[in-house]
């Protein structure tokens, strides 16, 4: 159910002795509380921003939060009002392949739901039968994301070794939707070059509509210096020189309170989006840019957080927007293509 890295982890069961609820980052989530089950992830995808943080595990260590649910519910008790909503592994994944984990994920799921808290999440992993049932008992509080890039398995191997395959995935989506629970995609890092070549993507929004999916959200790679180093790290040079190559003359941005991100530069997004745009119109799908990662652009909010955030007034865009009339210059195929 997930891909084999995974299974060359090791979780390690420790306390959490810290609080466990915390303010989401990122803007368009204000009013919504973050939770994370773990510090790291067997998910190993080689884009994380999680593992680029100096306090992360090594690679093939996971730390299990075994008394998340006892500070959890002492946490909420003292509230004098409960969150709206509470968003599960923001820097994890709250669906991995270890009993301890998914038994943490589980008590914190139900506990928050039986409160009537909305719960949030966005996974690569594989969702156990349990929590479909769980969820069903309060379909109208669950708000489910599955992050899928591409139906290629080459790109599953090496860009999210530990993942749960693409076809499991599309499962999860089937099993959630026919439980009547709120669940949609996240299409999130893009990297051009790599995921939106046409053909890509043509396979992977036929595969979606075909689960009666009409809007994606979509987000695009960022570097911080632990991203680059985690893809010099772990892909082959032919693969990360012209990956990294593309940033060169991108902005650097606040995103998700971190002010040392870049950016691709905004024409090769905008380029990358009116393909990614062409090919979901194609089979019924609107695509929807991530405001949050494009601080820098006219974007929109993201499906999954417009009925969950307080509203927030948009940014206004410093450099680009979607609208923008491409030169003839910036109408060609980049090299790497």
């Amino acid at each position: 159910m997930w891909g084999d890295l995974a299974y060359d982890y090791l979780p390690v069961s420790t306390e959490r002795r810290s609080q466990v609820l915390h303010p989401f980052a990122i803007p368009c989530m204000q009013g919504v509380l973050a939770l994370n089950v773990t510090r790291g992830c067997a998910h190993a995808c080689v884009y994380c921003y999680a593992r680029a943080y100096p306090e992360a595990p090594p690679r093939g260590r996971l730390l299990v939060y075994e008394n998340l649910p006892a500070r959890l519910e002492a946490e909420l008790a003292r509230m004098r009002r409960l969150p709206r909503a509470v968003s599960l592994c923001t820097a994890t994944d709250p669906f991995q392949p270890f009993p301890s984990l998914l038994s943490v994920t589980y008590q914190a799921s139900e506990m928050l739901l039986r409160r009537g808290i909305t719960v949030t999440f966005l996974t690569k992993g594989f969702i156990p039968i349990e929590f479909v049932a769980l969820f069903s008992r309060f379909s109208d509080l669950v708000r489910a994301r599955i992050g899928l890039l591409s139906l290629d398995p080459r790109y599953h191997r090496t860009f999210e070794p530990g993942t749960a395959p693409p076809e499991v995935r599309l499962e999860n989506l089937r099993r959630l939707r026919a439980a009547g629970i709120a669940a949609g995609i996240r299409h999130d890092p893009v990297i051009p070059g790599v995921t939106d070549r046409p053909e890509a993507l043509d396979r992977l929004f036929a595969a979606l509509r075909k689960e009666g999916i009409t809007s994606v959200d979509v987000g695009y790679l960022y570097i911080r210096p632990g991203i680059a180093q985690l893809l010099r790290d772990e892909l082959p040079p032919a693969v990360t020189r012209p990956l990294l190559s593309q940033f060169r003359s991108g902005p650097i941005e606040e995103v998700a309170a971190s002010s040392h991100t870049q950016l691709l530069p905004p024409e090769i997004r905008v380029r990358s989006f009116f393909k990614i745009r062409e090919a979901a119109r194609e089979h019924g799908i609107v695509p929807i840019l991530c405001r949050c990662k494009n601080p820098d652009m006219r974007a929109d909010r993201c499906q999954g957080s417009k009925d969950l955030a307080y509203r927030v007034p948009p940014r206004r865009p410093r450099q680009l927007s979607l609208a923008f009339s491409l030169s003839a210059e910036t109408r060609k195929e980049p090299p790497w293509n």
